[in-house]
């Protein structure tokens, strides 16, 4: 929050005593204006504020009823009235203040959406297709594209810190993507900002949008909510490919519950919040036999006996439990600590590559288990310095299970697939993740610029056991050949001799500094401008294949490349086209560097002739 204090003649007043009170926790920042008659109050928590400005010989005014959302930049200019401070004007704010410096396309997803809107499972990105240009990605379930971008491109931040997968390329427990349903209950947030583009330089590792999350807190009040959600088959019709082979109605029972309590343990000073989420979702897969009638010959027939013997309904569970505690500090005006800890566990029965083939539907169970803890620090080093802390770490696990012993058989006939039976081709495998964050941000306010220097260090260490063919896949070209036990192919995976085969280990560090400058040029017009350095270094692959002809052409397997030039500059505006800054003009420019998934570059590691 920002402005300028100025007299009834316009002349701007120096040093003005500046209080932003946050109603729900009486949590006081305090500065005062510059020479310039202006002042900044960086790294707000998001709220709602009682803004009170003082000054010798000036009646002292107040602003009521300030509600600053997640991201926002609000830009609220004072004019102080001659008299005594003991006089007080209090001006009641009735609407939404407009942010008149911000340059960024961006959505603001408030906390009576996020409360009032249903959507279909509760996770809360579904919101974030709210949001002009922003659409489910039809290549991946749960990714969101951007601006035509891939769901790759985009980043997630939870209070601050990053909170993605950075091996898939997705939310962390890689949330909606038919695996995990929600990793963050919809009930812990308070409010998010979907940016689209031209966002600040300490925004980065994205070019598609930035989703920032803004958990809830505890307040001087006691706060609580229950709920459940519950559907049953009783209220859902048959699916086609029941009515289609004549099967009954399967099995569905889906129940979401839970709820949340939040309030002080110390009023003003410590306060506490926390949730539960659970979800139990039972249905019913339907194998079929695809394809025409089997041929008459006996053998085909016999094998047809068989395989009917695995058309059927199975039970498919997606099973969540998600959890989060947190804790807020008012360690005094100038200092604030908040602690956070989230958990997620999954499990899904019946689940790994389902419907992946055409009655592939037994052959695995699939598992996320996340946690992260994060803890933040705001310092206020003097009324025009703010020094922002920030530590993380999260695991995310994802393990998926085999249902059988047996190599996977593919049926086959007249060239199309009829069942495949057995453990699918890569289980059982895993991927585990873990990662550390270390961030700090120095925010500066001189003259009428706003600044922000800051580090932001990512390290993710990853293992990916990926075994693909190692159980062997057969393939029966008929029916006959099934029976007669005749495959048209065998394929299996080994490992490679002095190399660890199925696993590997794609780590990546993420550096970056930036910095970056809000400066109020005029009282109508603000320029937004800063530059920011993006390193992404990745572990090298262990393995090089000695083909002469490939390392004469300059391909070695043994060497991922590391761009070392990606610097990102950022230039944005903001113009009034009118004082009161109802018609509003922005625009930006600025470069910006996506992440290179991981199981990209473990990937390169794994299939290069000698691994596996």
């Amino acid at each position: 929050m920002s402005g300028v204090v100025a007299d009834p003649s316009g002349a701007v007043i120096a040093n003005a005593k500046i209080a932003a009170t946050q109603t729900a926790t009486n949590a006081v920042r305090e500065t005062q204006t510059t020479d310039d008659g202006f002042y900044s109050l960086a790294s707000l928590p998001p709220g709602v504020y009682d803004l009170s400005v003082e000054a010798p010989g000036f009646k002292t005014a107040k602003r009521t009823g300030l509600t600053l959302n997640v991201g926002a930049t609000v830009s609220l200019d004072i004019a102080l009235q001659v008299g005594t401070p003991t006089e007080t004007i209090t001006v009641t704010e009735d609407a939404p203040l407009v942010e008149t410096s911000r340059s960024q396309t961006s959505t603001v997803i408030n906390a009576r959406s996020v409360s009032d809107l249903p959507i279909n499972g509760r996770n809360f990105l579904d919101f974030t297709a709210l949001t002009p240009g922003v659409v489910k990605d039809p290549t991946r379930g749960g990714d969101l594209t951007f601006g035509g971008q891939r769901g790759t491109m985009n980043s997630l931040t939870v209070d601050g810190t990053d909170s993605n997968n950075v091996f898939f390329g997705q939310s962390t427990g890689r949330a909606g993507s038919g695996r995990s349903p929600y990793s963050f209950s919809q009930d812990v947030v308070q409010e998010f900002q979907v940016s689209t583009n031209t966002f600040a330089p300490e925004i980065g590792r994205a070019g598609g949008g930035v989703v920032n999350v803004i958990t809830k807190s505890g307040t001087n009040a006691f706060h609580g909510t229950v709920f459940e959600f519950f559907r049953d088959r009783g209220l859902n019709a048959n699916t086609f490919i029941n009515n289609c082979n004549s099967a009954r109605k399967g099995n569905y029972h889906f129940n979401q519950f839970g709820g949340n309590i939040g309030g002080p343990v110390v009023k003003d000073k410590l306060f506490f919040f926390f949730d539960y989420d659970g979800q139990r979702n039972n249905e019913a897969i339907t194998t079929v036999l695809a394809g025409g009638a089997a041929p008459a010959d006996a053998a085909s027939q016999a094998a047809l006996q068989i395989l009917r013997g695995y058309v059927g309904q199975y039970p498919r569970k997606l099973d969540n439990n998600v959890y989060l505690l947190k804790g807020d500090y008012n360690i005094s005006s100038n200092q604030r600590f908040g602690i956070r800890y989230n958990s997620n566990r999954f499990n899904g029965v019946n689940f790994e590559n389902s419907g992946a083939q055409s009655a592939l539907e037994h052959t695995g169970n699939s598992k996320v288990s996340t946690d992260n803890l994060s803890g933040n620090h705001s310092w206020t080093l003097s009324p025009t310095v703010v020094l922002d802390s920030r530590l993380t770490y999260t695991k995310d696990d994802q393990p998926g299970q085999a249902n059988s012993t047996a190599p996977e058989a593919i049926i086959r006939q007249g060239g199309q697939n009829v069942m495949s039976i057995g453990r699918n081709a890569f289980s059982p495998r895993y991927t585990n993740a873990k990662t550390i964050q270390w961030a700090e941000a120095l925010s500066i306010v001189k003259g009428n610029h706003t600044m922000k220097f800051g580090v932001d260090i990512i390290s993710q260490r990853i293992d990916n056991f990926f075994p693909g063919n190692f159980s062997g896949t057969y393939t029966f070209n008929s029916y006959a050949d099934f029976f007669n036990k005749t495959p048209a192919s065998f394929t299996q995976g080994f490992a490679g001799a002095n190399t660890d085969g199925a696993l590997t280990k794609p780590n990546v560090t993420e550096s970056a500094l930036y910095l970056q400058d809000s400066w109020r040029a005029t009282d109508r017009l603000t320029l937004n401008y800063g530059v920011r350095y993006d390193l992404f270094a990745y572990a090298q692959p262990k393995v090089q294949n000695p083909n002469a002809a490939l390392l004469a052409g300059g391909l070695d397997t043994s060497r991922i490349n590391r761009d070392r030039n990606n610097w990102g500059p950022r230039f944005g505006f903001a113009y009034k086209v009118n004082r009161s800054g109802t018609t509003l003009i922005r625009g930006g420019w600025g470069m910006y560097y996506g992440r290179t998934p991981s199981i990209m570059t473990g990937t390169a590691m794994s299939q290069n002739g000698i691994q596996a």
